[in-house]
């Protein structure tokens, strides 16, 4: 088993009907990582059975493109509201085991 595909969805790949293939197939350049850390740019090319199921691909593809663009413009950082949960982080890492807690928790673990 090998992976064939390993890319991200680049807003800038462009999905192009295959040329002289009918409206069940689709052709794009991406950069690929399926052979570990070697980036190479590869063509990729997929047809399916069915017209509708190459348009729900397309679909699919362009919406993980949208959900790419709007990850790239920094759109799913913490808001400056979320004064709640770096408050909350604060706490967490102010917690400490004092060192006479633990040595009671190990008297009661030998008991």
């Amino acid at each position: 088993m090998k992976i064939i595909v390993n890319h991200f969805l680049d807003p800038r790949i462009t999905l192009t009907p295959n040329a002289g293939a009918s409206d069940k197939s689709w052709v794009w350049v991406a950069f690929d990582f399926a052979d570990g850390v070697e980036l190479v740019e590869s063509t990729f090319a997929i047809r399916f059975k069915t017209p509708e199921q190459a348009q729900e691909f397309e679909k699919e593809f362009k919406a993980g493109q949208a959900d790419m663009t709007t990850l790239l413009a920094g759109a799913d950082a913490a808001p400056a509201e979320s004064a709640d949960a770096d408050d909350l982080s604060k706490a967490v890492d102010s917690l400490a085991v004092k060192e006479e807690d633990k040595k009671e928790e190990d008297k009661k673990e030998e008991a």
